[in-house]
């Protein structure tokens, strides 16, 4: 066999390997996501409940709870967030539940067109309840190295949800959790959070065509091998 020929046949079969693989990813992926979306709808299907304690339980999970206490006065916006078209930036404020433990609320999505002078957004500080979705503390994709930068007295713009990070700026330790506020609570801006980016059968279509393209090399390397005994 010429050394063109071996080339060849390796570069078919380490294409095949990779569009393999790259298909059986996006099934687990899809299976993930299947997996997600019964839980959500599973847990939204719940009445809101108020919860006054054992809020760490990861059964309330995408549930949609009550919960009473204040906003401290602490102030992040999660930068680089689109939505409709126009830039902004997703509001993020501690609050501190009657128990003395504290969360992260995601109070929604704010247009923010001039980046030179980010507004500050006021924020209640009665006590008070509100209802919104709680979900993991995921900090996405970070768009820059530098993940903090401070605006004005306890005003941070931050880059991706570094609870870590919060909890050394404000003082104070955070669940693993954040609360998506409800558009109808106290202080709620425009709610854009999603719990799933891309569903199940999305995967499952690029699946599909993943293994399309494995079928298609292997067809390749078929009429390949035939017209080189053909000559």
């Amino acid at each position: 066999m010429s050394k063109v020929r071996s080339a060849a046949l390796t570069t078919f079969f380490a294409l095949f390997l990779l569009t393999l693989s790259l298909g059986i990813w996006q099934i687990n992926r899809g299976y993930e996501k299947r997996e997600l979306e019964n839980t959500f709808s599973f847990q939204q299907s719940y009445p809101v409940e108020e919860i006054t304690y054992n809020l760490d339980s990861k059964i309330n999970l995408y549930r949609n709870i009550s919960i009473r206490g204040r906003f401290l006065q602490n102030l992040f916006y999660l930068d680089n967030k689109i939505y409709d078209g126009k830039p902004g930036v997703v509001v993020l404020s501690p609050f501190e539940l009657e128990d003395g433990s504290a969360i992260i609320v995601s109070r929604g999505w704010v247009e923010m067109q001039d980046r030179q002078n980010f507004m500050k957004i006021e924020t209640p500080n009665e006590i008070m309840s509100i209802v919104g979705t709680l979900r993991p503390a995921s900090s996405g994709l970070t768009l820059s190295n530098d993940t903090t930068l401070k605006l004005d007295d306890n005003f941070f713009l931050i880059q991706s949800l570094a609870i870590k990070e919060m909890e050394e700026i404000v003082g104070i330790n955070f669940k693993p959790f954040v609360l998506e506020l409800s558009d109808l609570s106290p202080a709620a801006f425009t709610s854009i959070w999603k719990p799933i980016n891309l569903s199940s059968y999305r995967h499952f279509g690029y699946a599909a065509q993943w293994f399309g393209l494995s079928l298609v090399i292997v067809l390749g390397v078929f009429v390949y091998l035939y017209r080189g005994k053909s000559k």
